[in-house]
């Protein structure tokens, strides 16, 4: 049966007129690279289905590339920073940016985690870099079918929009607009609480204020404020990746730029202590290149994590177990017809009951158990005791015993 099908697939294959087979994109080969023109921000429309790759061709930017690259040619206009991304694609992106003119002499022009940025979402990509008036940029796209061995493997193929953009300025550049670092309390079973906060950032086109505290990091800065959730012992952890390796990140405390007190300069993990409430800024910069006087810059990540205290537990009391209902039992009797005596152990379900009893036609008077009487006349006899609470609650219904002492005999 599978012979059959293959057979007529391939026998409608050879029948379909040559538009009806998919084709690779036109710019599927580097050599056939598309050019792109035009002033900034240039925005292009693109498809990778059924592309294919070249030999020689190695794309460094992505563990996994899928083997669909299309190829793009820019020429930069002007100097100065910009952003080329990938990051609104149907498909997890790969995305590399080269200098050069023969696939397998390709010079990348920016790569690594210290490049990405500034706004693309994780399945997207996007690179920034200081271009430079007069050359040609190569930028490749390329599907990324890197996935979880449990996990299903990505589709490759589809819809690319592809941008090319000056870097903006940073949103918190000046201190008075810096971005809140918000993170979140989470609890472990046992209850261990923990906070987290990620940051992702970059200091691209960033400027340096008038009064800016006089660190080594005398570069463009960014800045960000975070403000204790609570009292603890607050790790702020280094920056990351590539080149943000050589940007600086201090702890300062202060409301203005030009009074700020030092907590942590330098310091690569700084292990503050705050207090509820307590706000401390954050500056990111770098130090001046000694060659060109530029400032390092690149895009980054830090964190700020710490041990909460556990919460103070309720007590919770036990349930309350309703009082027990007041009954009283005869629980023994014992008769003798010889000495016409008649002996009664009793009980009460509350604890610490006192008792009543009576015999015959008697009043109830204060007893304890065993209650005997002797010298009983011949007969029948009824007793009764009932069981009086500690609060002064009667048993309202008294137990019963019931006997009959037989008369005696004559002697003949």
């Amino acid at each position: 049966m599978k012979w059959g099908i293959s057979i007529v697939l391939v026998a409608l294959a050879l029948v379909l007129p040559a538009s009806a087979v998919a084709e690779p994109p036109a710019n599927d080969d580097f050599a056939n690279r598309q050019v792109l023109s035009g002033t900034l921000p240039i925005e292009k429309t693109a498809s990778n289905v059924e592309a294919t790759k070249e030999e020689g061709e190695f794309i460094p930017s992505g563990p996994a590339p899928a083997g669909h690259s299309v190829w793009f040619e820019w020429e930069a206009e002007a100097d100065g920073w910009v952003s080329i991304g990938a990051c609104d694609n149907e498909f997890p992106t790969i995305l590399a940016v080269f200098t050069g003119t023969a696939l397998n002499a390709l010079t990348p022009a920016a790569n690594g985690n210290g490049s990405e940025g500034p706004d693309c979402p994780y399945s997207g990509r996007q690179l920034t870099f200081k271009a430079v008036s007069g050359t040609k940029y190569v930028i490749a796209v390329d599907g990324n079918v890197f996935h979880l061995p449990e996990g299903p493997t990505p589709v490759a193929e589809g819809s690319i929009k592809l941008k090319i953009a000056p870097t903006p300025v940073p949103a918190n550049d000046a201190f008075a607009d810096a971005t809140p670092v918000q993170g979140e309390i989470s609890e472990e079973l046992g209850g261990r609480r923990f906070y987290f906060a990620g940051v992702k950032g970059f200091n691209w086109t960033a400027t340096t204020e008038a009064g800016e505290p006089d660190t080594a990091s005398t570069g463009a800065s960014v800045w960000y404020s975070f403000t204790a959730p609570e009292a603890a012992d607050y790790r702020f952890t280094g920056l990351c990746c590539g080149t943000a390796i050589s940007l600086h990140r201090d702890v300062y405390l202060g409301d203005a730029i030009g009074q700020l007190s030092p907590l942590s300069v330098g310091v690569q993990y700084p292990l503050l202590h705050l207090t509820a409430g307590e706000t401390v800024r954050i500056r990111v910069a770098g130090p001046n290149d000694s060659g060109t006087g530029e400032p390092a810059v690149a895009g980054f990540n830090f964190s700020v994590m710490a041990d909460l205290a556990p919460l103070p537990r309720p007590t919770v009391a036990p349930p309350q177990q309703p009082p027990p209902v007041l009954e009283t039992a005869i629980v023994k009797s014992v008769f003798s017809q010889q000495s016409r005596q008649a002996t009664f152990r009793f009980s009460s379900t509350v604890e610490g009951s006192a008792f009543q009893c009576k015999l015959d036609k008697g009043e109830f008077k204060p007893c304890s158990s065993p209650k005997t009487y002797k010298h009983l006349k011949p007969g029948r006899h009824t007793f009764r005791v009932r069981a009086v609470a500690p609060s002064g609650l009667a048993d309202a219904s008294a137990a019963v015993g019931r006997f009959a002492i037989a008369k005696p005999q004559r002697r003949r």
